[in-house]
C-alpha cells in the first residue's frame, strides 16, 4: 500500500457505532463488504444492543476486524472507544446507515491521498431507504484549515479522513454536536489537507443533532465561540440566534420579549 507507515497495521481504520439499528447496521456491513478490505479495519461499537445487531455482527466476522458490543455513555463514548482500537494510519466513521458513495471511493481515496494528514471529499443527503434526497447545503472548501469551520460543519463528518496521529477524543460534554469540535480540534493539528474532489459517502440526515435541533444550537454556539470567540461567532453566525428565536415564537408575528430573555440566557450560561 502505497504510504503505508511501517507502524500501522493498516492504512484506514473504519469505525461504525451503533445501537439497535439493525436494518441500518446492515445496510453499512454490506456497502463495506463491496469496498476493497486489503490494509482496511473495520470496527464495529456497539452500545449493547438489544435487537439483531449482535447477530449481524457475529455474521459478518469475516469482514469486521475488532468489534465490542457493551453499554457505554453516549455516541460519543462510543466513538472514543472506536479511535482507542484503531490501528489504521487513517480513521473515518461510518456510522450505521452511512454508506460510501460508490464501489471506487476507496480505490481513489487510496491512489490521491498525497499522504496529507486530512482528507475530505463532498456528502450527499438520502432517504432511509437510501434513494437520493438532496446535496448538502454547505459548499466543501478548496482547501481546509481549522477556520474553515467557523460557521460550523463545513465537511460532513463521515467525509473526513484523519491521520490517527492527529485525530483527538471526542469531548463527550457535547451529547449533540461534539463531532464540530472534533473537527476543529484535529484540524487544528493537521499540517497538510487534501481536497479530494469526490463525493465520499451518502447519510441520512436524521442524526441526533437533526432530532434535538435546540439542544444543537446550544452547543454549536459554545463550540463555536471557545474556538473563534464570541463576537465573531454572533457576526459570522447569525442565523444560530435567529433559528432558536424562530423555533420559540413559531412566527414572526407572535415574537415575544420571553422569547428574546431565553435566548440571552441559554446562550450565555456557562461561556
Amino acid at each position: 500500500m502505497n504510504g503505508l507507515e511501517q507502524k500501522y497495521q493498516f492504512w484506514l481504520s473504519i469505525v461504525t457505532v451503533c445501537y439497535n439499528d439493525e436494518k441500518n447496521l446492515t445496510r453499512t456491513l454490506d456497502n463495506l463488504r463491496r469496498q476493497p478490505k486489503d490494509h482496511v479495519q473495520i470496527i464495529v461499537i456497539d452500545g449493547g444492543s438489544e435487537d439483531n445487531s449482535k447477530n449481524i455482527i457475529q455474521a459478518n466476522l469475516d469482514l469486521i476486524s475488532d468489534w465490542v458490543s457493551e453499554k457505554d455513555n453516549g455516541l460519543y463514548d462510543a466513538m472514543n472507544k472506536g479511535i482507542q482500537m484503531c490501528r489504521g494510519q487513517y480513521i473515518v466513521f461510518l456510522n450505521a446507515g452511512d454508506v460510501f458513495h460508490d464501489d471506487h471511493v476507496l480505490p481513489y481515496v487510496f491512489q490521491n491521498h498525497q499522504n496529507a494528514d486530512i482528507l475530505y471529499g463532498d456528502a450527499i443527503f438520502v432517504h432511509q431507504d437510501g434513494s437520493y434526497k438532496s446535496p448538502r447545503h454547505k459548499i466543501i472548501p478548496k482547501s481546509l484549515n481549522w477556520k474553515s469551520y467557523k460557521k460550523g460543519m463545513v465537511i460532513c463528518h463521515q467525509a473526513l479522513f484523519v491521520k490517527s496521529s492527529i485525530a483527538v477524543l471526542y469531548n463527550t460534554t457535547y451529547k449533540v454536536c461534539a463531532d464540530l469540535d472534533w473537527a476543529i480540534r484535529s484540524t487544528k493539528k493537521a499540517a497538510s489537507t487534501c481536497n479530494l474532489g469526490i463525493t465520499v459517502c451518502d447519510f441520512q440526515d436524521d442524526g441526533i443533532s437533526s432530532r434535538k435541533r435546540i439542544q444543537a444550537l446550544i452547543e454549536r454556539w459554545r463550540i463555536l465561540s471557545h474556538h473563534y470567540g464570541i463576537w465573531q461567532t454572533f457576526w459570522n453566525h447569525l442565523s444560530i440566534p435567529l433559528a432558536f428565536i424562530i423555533w420559540k415564537s413559531h412566527r414572526f408575528r407572535t415574537l415575544k420579549w420571553s422569547s428574546v430573555r431565553s435566548f440571552i440566557h441559554h446562550f450565555t450560561v456557562k461561556l
